[in-house]
């Protein structure tokens, strides 16, 4: 008898145990939504107090995707189509000669992204560097060309980037086939760049 009432007081004790775990596991979704977790619920919330906003797989952006997307939104049509085409080949290697995503050399570079807008630029950086009007680098904008020496004692142009973004008087970015890291986007006013930098130029175009 006592063994009997032993087993019992066990099995009852498990069956208290499950209903226990099951009746303090947390429900944060209703049926057929996504499971979300109480951290994730948390932080929705104080976003939400915030005025942000969230949903489904929407992600919230930072402050400084908001502002590139602002600039950009703010740009010359085209201006945006050549940036946006240029961009999509960051990461590209560099190939002497290239113009495909198999490799691409500075000036290919470019002018595969104007094509984008029916304008064929001439096919070298230094003919491209006498394709339009020169700029004042104080009014450097998104779009124009920048031509560089091969060091800092030359004057002959070796190589040409476009400007993506004009961030502040001392961050210029722009994007370019570097013969080491191939397609990237860098601040014209890194001391490398400084030290080689020639002059920029405005497109016709634009």
């Amino acid at each position: 008898m006592k063994t009997h009432y032993t087993t019992s007081a066990l099995f009852i004790c498990f069956l208290l145990l499950i209903a226990s775990c099951q009746s303090t596991q947390p429900t944060f979704s209703k049926r057929g939504e996504a499971y979300k977790s109480a951290r994730e619920i948390a932080a929705e919330k104080r976003l939400a107090k915030k005025g942000g906003r969230t949903g489904g797989n929407t992600t919230i952006a930072s402050s400084k995707d908001r502002t590139s997307r602002t600039r950009t939104r703010n740009l010359d049509k085209d201006v945006a189509t050549v940036i946006q085409a240029a961009r999509s080949y960051t990461g590209t290697p560099y190939k002497w000669g290239g113009t495909t995503r198999v490799g691409m050399d500075c000036s290919g570079l470019l002018c595969t992204s104007f094509q984008t807008i029916d304008v064929a630029l001439p096919r070298t950086s230094d003919e491209q560097s006498r394709y339009g009007k020169k700029v004042k680098p104080k009014n450097i904008k998104e779009g124009d060309l920048v031509f560089f020496g091969a060091n800092r004692f030359s004057r002959d142009v070796t190589h040409v980037g476009m400007v993506t973004e004009v961030i502040s008087k001392k961050e210029v970015r722009f994007i370019h086939a570097s013969s080491s890291v191939g397609v990237i986007e860098t601040n014209l006013y890194a001391d490398h760049f400084q030290k080689i930098f020639i002059k920029a130029v405005r497109p016709p175009v634009f």
